[in-house]
């Protein structure tokens, strides 16, 4: 095989979608199947989603060998197929090169070159490459194609309607199966109902038509060791059809009726769980439909825009973002300013300014009165929408770690079954020779127990729960972070940039004497222009905000740092020295603070966690400068619902003990670390934890990564675009503060959502076994019964949808 080609970077993690599994033995099969293969890390198979994740060795196996594994074994891997229009491969050895570098494309797995009408098919594996990039792919290696049709409906939109077609036919053919055994009750209506070829008729279409399915499926299973659901089916419905065709042949009772209903219902009741599983996944679909499907595009060297699809977009394209439309990629505006609405992205609901030079985010919306252009930065999947919408992915596709209950469980489930209803027939027919009956029991046992039910309990809660947290700005990287947070009983915060802004702001100045509070502001900004320092930032961004630009203020020159002092510079007009910084860097220049000012302010804002900073200017102090990093409003609001939720809150930090602890006090902290180095931090969680606390770490993804890594859950409140924080096991995009508790709460709920599935998946089971081998439940009650089940442990999960999350 060729050597893999990329669009983008290399990978050795895949999400393949696969269909044709039914039930919790169905999903283990496939995984085990893939955590067989050469060079696979790790396959976990998500039933809800249909989906299996891979982490492999793209050097050992490649994903052409798990689309074959999987189809080995009787389920298959959805494909989309495209056709393209194709020049110049008429003659064999360039269509041979066609196909070679077609299949060499990361995430091709077929194509079919037709040279007659100058078309190729191509099969993709669904959501892993997209037919633009396999077009802009071939172009790069020289050959002249183009799309030539999109590949229609969604292959799960195919499957639903071929499985509503199969219900249709099979629920008209039993109608009338009813309506004969009614007739057998009460003799009324036309005498062609008391036919028994007609059931005989009728019941045969139904099971090797709309019932083949399950035939078919089982015969897979058996033919490679492995027993699911359809194995259930199969044979409670074979069983009775069979029995029934014999005895129609040599005149004894018939059971046609029971082989059709019970078709008839588990058709009904998986066409409605793959309705209502749709329905877990709305996350997924709601973020999609952030994205435009067209822009207003200008390409560099061009004059005039124009309208493409957002898939051409490159990166440097200018983009016209009108009034009301939704931003296509990542980017910087480069000409006029936008009032852009995050609110669907972050869940921020203030609309947010954006002016010349600053970034804008794919999936936003302007709201402004005018146009802007913008220039596109990142594009596809490097945009922060896709970032999110790839988290909330991954998150649905993993494993909680409840589940593995539930597989051990599902492992023994299928046989322990069959061997049940074996017993359950031999005992009945034994005890009481009624084998007719007997055999009714031991179909109604079969099919009351398949465990479709156990296989949907986890997943579908994880999908809905890592939505409903998607909608509030929080993204859980695995659903064993979700079931981890339900677990948290001691929560420590960093301070900066979590429980504060992390934008130091000048809170207060200063003068001395008839100094004007300007001049002190304005002398010190001509110094600290120069650097980056957090502190100097302040100083100058409150300079422009009061005098609307830098134009004014003093000119100076020789700028140079005193480290861990402050700045100096000489006055461009012949006053002297310029000074701006603590009180050594004055001692150092022979400078003192003059007798008559007022310090008790400074001292009180000391305090109060400020940082104050001196200016002076040819040897007299101007005044000072007093910076502190404000509290996030919701702090406080936060942190006592942590508390009245019976949570344990710390505050740990690398500031000093003084701004720590005034931090603290306004926020009623009574567990303070300050001076903390990042390792001292994660030997306090790991401490922590050696005494049995479960700790949720909540920082800022920076220095605070030893102890996120270290914590029993990691919580990465994002700064700017960087919504993906890969040390934390869950990422706050909403810049608010109180979204640490709606991200507990969150895992609260869904485990609880959990337990209760997985509480009635079993009690079902542990009820409707004995009911069924005693003879209490039919065959038709009993896959009624069945079908309900899985359709009530989803619809219990789509509860989750509609949650509450009371801040008060």
């Amino acid at each position: 095989m060729a050597q893999q080609v990329s669009p983008g970077e290399s990978r050795n993690q895949i999400t393949l979608d696969i269909g044709g599994m039914t039930c919790a033995s169905c999903s283990l099969r496939v995984e085990k199947e893939l955590n067989h293969l050469p060079g696979v890390g790790r396959a976990e198979v998500n039933l809800a989603l249909e989906k299996a994740n891979i982490v492999f060795n793209p050097d050992q196996v490649s994903p052409r060998q798990f689309v074959d594994a999987v189809n080995a074994i009787g389920y298959h891997v959805r494909l989309e197929n495209y056709q393209l229009t194709v020049w110049g491969v008429d003659e064999t050895p360039l269509r041979m090169k066609f196909e070679m570098t077609c299949l060499a494309i990361y995430g091709v797995y077929k194509v079919i070159v037709n040279v007659a009408d100058s078309t190729a098919t191509i099969s993709l594996l669904q959501g892993v490459i997209s037919i633009d990039d396999v077009v802009r792919t071939l172009q790069d290696h020289g050959f002249s194609v183009s799309l030539r049709n999109s590949q229609g409906k969604d292959p799960k939109e195919q499957e639903r309607i071929r499985a509503f077609y199969r219900l249709l036919l099979s629920f008209s053919l039993t109608v009338p199966l009813w309506l004969i055994m009614l007739h057998m009750i009460v003799p009324i209506g036309p005498k062609w109902l008391g036919n028994t070829t007609w059931q005989f008729v009728l019941a045969t279409i139904i099971q090797w038509g709309p019932g083949l399915t399950f035939i078919h499926r089982a015969y897979q299973n058996l033919r490679h060791g492995n027993a699911n659901m359809d194995v259930l089916v199969a044979m409670g419905t074979l069983s009775a059809w069979g029995f029934s065709t014999v005895n129609w042949i040599t005149h004894g009772p018939l059971f046609f009726d029971s082989s059709a209903t019970l078709i008839t219902l588990i058709l009904l009741g998986k066409y409605l769980e793959s309705v209502a599983k749709g329905r877990t996944s709305q996350a997924i679909a709601d973020l999609l439909a952030l994205r435009p499907e067209k822009a207003s595009v200008r390409s560099p060297g061009q004059n005039a825009f124009e309208w493409r699809d957002i898939d051409q977009i490159q990166i440097g394209d200018e983009i016209q973002i009108r009034p009301g439309d939704k931003i296509p990629v990542d980017g910087i505006i480069r000409e006029g300013q936008g009032l852009i609405d995050e609110s669907l992205l972050t869940g921020e609901p203030e609309w947010q300014l954006r002016e010349r030079g600053q970034c804008v985010m794919a999936g936003t919306i302007h709201q402004g009165e005018r146009a802007f252009v913008m220039t596109a930065q990142k594009i596809g999947q490097d945009t922060v929408l896709a970032q999110i919408v790839r988290t909330v992915e991954d998150a649905q596709a993993g494993k909680a770690p409840i589940q593995r209950f539930a597989d051990r469980i599902s492992n023994v489930f299928v046989p322990t079954v069959m061997g049940l209803a074996v017993i359950t027939f031999l005992m009945t027919g034994v005890l009481t020779r009624e084998w007719s009956d007997a055999l009714l029991h031991g179909v109604a046992v079969l099919v009351v127990a398949c465990p479709c039910a156990l296989g949907l309990a986890t997943p579908t809660a994880v999908m809905v729960g890592s939505g409903v947290g998607a909608r509030h700005g929080i993204l859980y990287r695995n659903g064993e972070a979700l079931e981890r947070l339900s677990q948290v009983d001691h929560v420590a915060l960093d301070k900066t940039g979590t429980l504060t802004a992390g934008r130091p702001q000048v809170i207060a100045i200063l003068p001395v004497g008839r100094v004007k509070a300007e001049d002190v502001l304005y002398w010190a900004a001509s110094v600290e222009k120069e650097s980056n320092h957090p502190l100097s930032r302040a100083i100058v961004e409150r300079a422009k905000e009061v005098a609307g630009s830098l134009e004014h203020v003093p000119g100076v020159d020789d700028i140079f740092t005193e480290p861990g002092k402050g700045m100096v510079a000489e006055s461009s007009d012949g006053q002297g020295t310029v000074l701006v910084g603590n009180m050594t860097l004055l001692a150092d220049y022979g400078v003192s603070l003059p007798g008559e000012w007022d310090q008790v302010p400074m001292e009180s804002l000391m305090k109060r966690g400020a940082t104050i900073v001196f200016v002076a200017v040819g040897g007299l102090v101007y005044g000072a400068l007093a910076i502190a990093d404000p509290i996030r409003d919701d702090a406080r609001r936060t942190l006592q619902r942590l508390v009245k939720d019976g949570y344990r809150v710390s505050m740990l930090t690398g500031d000093r003990k003084i701004s720590a602890q005034s931090v603290a006090r306004s926020l009623g902290i009574r567990d303070v670390h300050a001076e903390l180095s990042p390792v001292e931090k994660a030997r306090l969680v790991e401490l922590w934890q050696k005494f049995g606390a479960h700790v949720a770490m909540v920082g800022d993804g920076i220095n605070d990564a030893p102890a996120l890594a270290q914590a029993f859950v990691g919580i990465a409140v994002a700064t700017g675009n960087d919504v993906v924080v890969h040390t934390a096991d869950v990422t706050l995009v909403k810049p608010h503060i109180m979204t640490v508790w709606k991200a507990l709460a969150i895992g609260q709920r869904t485990m609880r959502k959990i337990r209760q599935n997985l509480f009635w998946a079993l009690g079902y089971n542990i009820i409707g076994i004995p009911l069924a081998a005693f003879g209490y439940i039919s065959p038709a009650l009993a896959g009624a019964a069945m079908a309900f089940s899985s359709v009530l442990v989803v619809t219990n999960s789509l509860t989750l949808r509609h949650m509450v999350i009371d801040e008060a």
